[in-house]
């Protein structure tokens, strides 16, 4: 997508991502975060911090022990007491948005006063940044390997007419996503003019050839009209480019429309050390990027070097570099999790949300649990629940 109004081809670049290098280790978040169930009596409840049971009254009079770490004691039917067993593991919790983690490692799980919850800004990153890439020109695959190199993941805005039955390139793009990187909508045709029909036959195009349902788009030319037609298929839509322009922030405060998400648009041939100067601490920035050359004429190309030095520096500086739509999904999870909410949440995801979708949170104390399974703590600094659940409770 390009700055324009004409239609043409508007090249997007290349993102790769890799295992997170010293500010994006890997968290294992693929897999999600696991849930313990509650075990012991009815009624028996879990202790802050050190997963002791504690004091709840269960079935039969059963007790459990208080903040000393004792065995929970429950009465047997013939009258003898016996040891509730402490939780087991249980079914992780998968998190396609939080295969990256922050480099804190070792952090104390909390053991103060119950509550206390607090979504993590950014899922505990110094802020955020979208590597986007518009048109799956050429370059985009030929430097994919250095793109890769800079620890991030970033999105592929691909427009099915341009990339047609290209098996070979296909094969290429789909191949990255064994890397964390995103395939998303661009159109089929890349017309200015919005048409629910186009947007549908990129969509079908992307699920035979990627075996994946986008969940975002980009506005081809960055027009306006596509914000009305986004909503009746996906959960966001990258909307107005241009330098300068606004980042996205953090929480309720922010009224940044989902369908009309910005992105900074690069000048021609524009050095590393301006694209780094976009990013701000506490914010998303939203970069959208075409090629690395001019062949197929590519739209305002950069050199790929200037390219992977500003990602490498917005992972160096500790910003979560990752895909438009698993940063999308957590800036809208946050949103639905009241900020005077204090030992329990509840919410409803937004239409066309994606599924498996997680926020890190952290509280001052007690037992983080979702849909009656303990929620274990990270070390990185943080519990991760999954939005699907519709609810947490800190008890």
């Amino acid at each position: 997508m390009d700055g324009s109004d004409t239609d043409g081809p508007d090249t997007d670049g290349p993102g790769a991502a890799a295992s997170a290098g010293p500010t994006g280790a890997p968290s294992g978040g693929s897999e999600g975060v696991g849930v313990v169930p509650l075990q012991g009596a009815a009624g028996t409840g879990q202790g802050q911090g050190s997963g002791a049971p504690t004091g709840g009254m269960g079935a039969g009079g059963a007790t459990s022990a208080g903040a000393g770490g004792a065995p929970s004691v429950a009465m047997g039917a013939a009258g003898a007491p016996s040891t509730v067993p402490p939780p087991a593991a249980g079914t992780p919790v998968r998190c396609n948005n939080l295969a990256l983690a922050p480099s804190a490692t070792g952090v104390a799980q909390p053991s103060g006063a119950v509550g206390g919850l607090r979504v993590l800004d950014w899922a505990g990153f110094r802020g955020a940044a979208s590597f986007t890439f518009d048109d799956n020109t050429p370059s985009q695959m030929d430097n994919y390997a250095q793109l890769k190199a800079t620890g991030g993941h970033f999105t592929w805005f691909v427009v099915g007419n341009f990339l047609g039955s290209n098996s070979a390139e296909i094969a290429r793009f789909k191949a990255t996503q064994a890397d964390g990187m995103e395939v998303a909508n661009h159109t089929f045709s890349h017309q200015s003019a919005a048409s629910l029909a186009d947007l549908m036959q990129n969509q079908n195009y992307i699920n035979t050839n990627f075996g994946v349902n986008a969940n975002s788009m980009a506005a081809p030319n960055c027009a306006a009209a596509w914000a009305t037609v986004a909503p009746n298929l996906l959960f966001q839509n990258r909307g107005p480019c241009g330098a300068p322009i606004n980042t996205i922030g953090a929480g309720a405060a922010d009224r940044t429309s989902p369908f009309a998400i910005p992105a900074y648009l690069p000048a021609p041939n524009e050095a590393a050390a301006p694209m780094s100067g976009a990013l701000v601490d506490g914010q998303w920035r939203v970069y959208v990027i075409h090629g690395f050359d001019n062949r197929n004429g590519t739209f305002q190309p950069i050199p790929i070097a200037n390219v992977t030095g500003a990602i490498s520096t917005a992972v160096t500086r500790g910003y979560w570099v990752e895909g438009i739509s698993n940063i999308g999904a957590y800036w809208q999870g946050q949103k639905l999790i009241s900020a005077a909410a204090t030992t329990s949440a509840t919410w409803t995801k937004p239409a066309r949300f994606p599924a498996n979708m997680c926020l890190r949170i952290t509280t001052t104390g007690g037992t983080v649990t979702q849909k009656g399974q303990v929620v274990p703590w990270d070390a990185h600094g943080y519990y991760q629940i999954g939005l699907d659940a519709g609810e947490v409770t800190i008890q």
